[in-house]
């Protein structure tokens, strides 16, 4: 338990060492003052920036902005950050000029797996190795989001 505590509190950065210095994450290719502030635009469900930063949520796919559903998974991932602080821990993975990153909100709620529980987004197991698949599958039984519709995963 003690051991989940800090580690939520190393990545929302108010962990301490023993010599009280602020934890702070080694060799993160993220500025420290990126790493956690209020996104500054959301583009998707899965695409958000920090000034002119541009973020992918690690781990699941969303529609894109452009189909049918794109609108409404924005507008979820809109209401996960509500104009407040986000922490992202980037996984050092580049994609279309954006880095990839795990994300919480101020609440500490993973992002992904958020929009994954809420059916706006589904696991993308090539990268999360199935982590976020018991969300999408709850999604799917409750039918939430796309799931309510019929529709199928495209991943």
């Amino acid at each position: 338990m003690a051991g989940a505590t800090i580690a939520a509190l190393a990545v929302a950065g108010l962990a301490t060492t023993a010599t009280g210095r602020r934890y702070e994450p080694s060799a993160s290719p993220l500025p420290i003052a990126a790493t956690t502030g209020v996104p500054t635009s959301i583009y998707d469900g899965d695409t958000f920036r920090f000034g002119k930063l541009r973020v992918r949520v690690w781990g699941v796919d969303a529609p894109e902005l452009e189909t049918r559903f794109g609108p409404a998974a924005r507008a979820e991932l809109v209401q996960l950050v509500a104009d407040r602080r986000v922490t992202c821990r980037d996984t050092g993975q580049r994609s279309y000029d954006r880095i990839v990153a795990q994300c919480w909100n101020w609440r500490g709620i993973d992002i992904a797996a958020a929009m994954a529980r809420t059916g706006w987004a589904v696991n993308w197991s090539t990268y999360s190795h199935g982590r976020y698949l018991a969300d999408q599958q709850a999604a799917q039984r409750e039918r939430r989001g796309v799931f309510a519709y019929g529709i199928q995963p495209w991943r």
